[in-house]
């Protein structure tokens, strides 16, 4: 484990011509002048400071970027200091060398994770090769980015500063704090979303603003399909999307409108799926270029391009973008206008497959109930039951939960909860999942609202701790409102 700083600093540890780049050893150095003070450097994370990152350290490649990124994560804002560099690549187990480096990882994470982001160039260095071309990619997640080249000095001071900034007490820094989630949602909805038709248009909006690199070079297909199931064991969705990440990489050097690029297809096709339904537990719903949305657009591209055929060749994913715009409307402020266009798509979905067993009916029930049509939520969550009864196991705990939590909002709260008490134990036949963390969230919910307070608070911690193991951000940043919820209840003076 590594400390939690309010900085996190990423660099290559050398520059380009091998040489332990000289930046990081002024900072780490405390004392004299054009230093650090002892107190501001506390504040920076460096991976020189944590034993896991020594030479001696036994951990793997995988192991110290899952470091890394929780090190970015746990971080109030993200500093970089660029070379020419694109850094070390780093090598998962089963997949060998991939074409991305511990400090793209970290750029990777403050990108999706929308950091405050203060990216420096060092004077004398200018971005090539697989550097420039990563800048090029993620250029549209660092909107403010400055590549204005700054001398060691500047920097340092520079860094001074950020670190004064930190000293302060929270309530005098609000200038770096992102704006608040449903904020920035909703301004994103505003400036983004543009109208179209639901039944013959997919969103408009991509993932990233392009998907080719020629820096990174024809890719080993086999590593590629090793990344993707690499990705599909791990438990934790952080890791999985780091590792989904290397995948689509290695393939923007094979981009799937590329004629010659055909054999590629369908992994771009196995990744974008994967982003999206662990990116949906990861919390990235809205208009931004690592969204959900925008790769449900792009993966919409590529299933109705003219280079596909066959039974990889489809429509509009529509049950996928009625979930994510669900997901997006309980965010924004434009509510009303993305439940409906949600309930467009999911009328569309039922339409091509009435299978109460999977998930459109659950979808729509979800979206009715939203919109205060409960009757009808009702019904969609009892056809799903029904379904799913003989299967038994998680997947009909989880429509019992889903049923028994419209019931409790339907002015049923008894038999509500006694339908999410069994889903939820149902659940937990299987191994920690978002879906299990969920039931427990409107469970704990549930008991609020019946006055058990105890046990909502109980269970919503147990549930917090199921959702940080499996890196479920979305049902942690929902929870944190739960606890807010539960302490006004019973401390309603404060």
């Amino acid at each position: 484990m590594t400390a939690s700083r309010p900085i996190f600093l990423s660099s290559c540890f050398t520059d380009p011509t091998g040489i332990r780049l000289r930046l990081r050893d002024r900072i780490q150095a405390t004392i004299g002048k054009s230093k650090l003070s002892t107190e501001a450097r506390q504040l920076i994370w460096m991976a020189e400071d944590f034993a896991a990152f020594q030479a001696d350290s036994p951990l793997g490649d995988l192991e110290k970027t899952a470091l890394c990124l929780e090190g970015v994560r746990q971080a109030e804002c993200f500093v970089a200091v660029m070379t020419s560099r694109h850094g070390s690549r780093i090598s998962v187990e089963g997949a060998g060398e991939v074409p991305t480096s511990f400090f793209e990882a970290e750029l990777f994470e403050a990108a999706l994770l929308g950091k405050p982001s203060f990216i420096f160039l060092l004077d004398g260095y200018e971005p090539e090769g697989r550097l420039a071309g990563l800048l090029k990619v993620l250029e549209p997640s660092f909107p403010n980015m400055d590549l204005t080249p700054r001398s060691e000095d500047e920097i340092l001071r520079r860094l001074d500063r950020l670190a004064e900034h930190y000293q302060r007490p929270r309530w005098l820094r609000r200038l770096l704090v992102p704006p608040r989630l449903e904020r920035l949602v909703d301004t994103q909805v505003s400036l983004r979303h543009r109208p179209y038709d639901p039944i013959s248009s997919p969103p408009p909006l991509r993932f990233l603003e392009t998907l080719s690199d020629p820096a990174v070079g024809r890719p080993d297909l086999g590593k590629v399909e090793a990344l993707l199931d690499r990705a599909s064991a791990e438990p934790a969705h952080q890791l999985r999307l780091t590792l989904v990440w290397f995948a689509i990489r290695a393939l923007m050097g094979a981009p799937f409108d590329d004629p010659t690029c055909r054999d590629a297809v369908p992994l771009w096709d196995r990744a974008f799926r994967t982003w999206i339904s662990n990116g949906a537990w990861y919390g990235l719903h809205s208009h931004f270029p690592m969204s959900c949305l925008a790769a449900l657009g792009s993966l919409t591209d590529l299933r109705m391009s003219s280079i596909v055929t066959g039974a990889q060749r489809s429509g509009l994913p529509h049950g996928s973008l009625a979930s994510e715009y669900y997901s997006i409307a309980k965010l924004a402020g434009h509510a009303d206008r993305l439940l409906g266009l949600a309930l467009e798509h999911i009328e569309l979905a039922v339409g091509e497959a009435p299978d109460a067993a999977g998930n459109q009916f659950a979808i729509r029930g979800s979206i009715l109930l939203q919109l205060g049509r409960t009757d009808a939520a009702l019904n969609d969550f009892r056809a799903v039951a029904d379904a799913r009864r003989e299967q038994g196991g998680p997947a009909y705990g989880e429509a019992l939960s889903e049923f028994g939590y419209a019931m409790l909002r339907a002015g049923q709260p008894k038999r509500g909860l006694e339908k999410m008490e069994k889903g939820l134990e149902l659940l937990q036949l299987g191994p920690p999942s978002g879906f299990q963390v969920r039931a427990m969230r409107k469970l704990a919910l549930g008991y609020a609202r019946c006055w058990k307070p105890v046990a909502a608070l109980d269970l919503a911690a147990d549930a917090y701790g199921v959702a940080e193991e499996i890196g479920a951000y979305d049902q942690m940043r929902q929870l944190g409102r739960l606890f807010a919820y539960l302490h006004k209840r019973r401390h309603p003076d404060t």
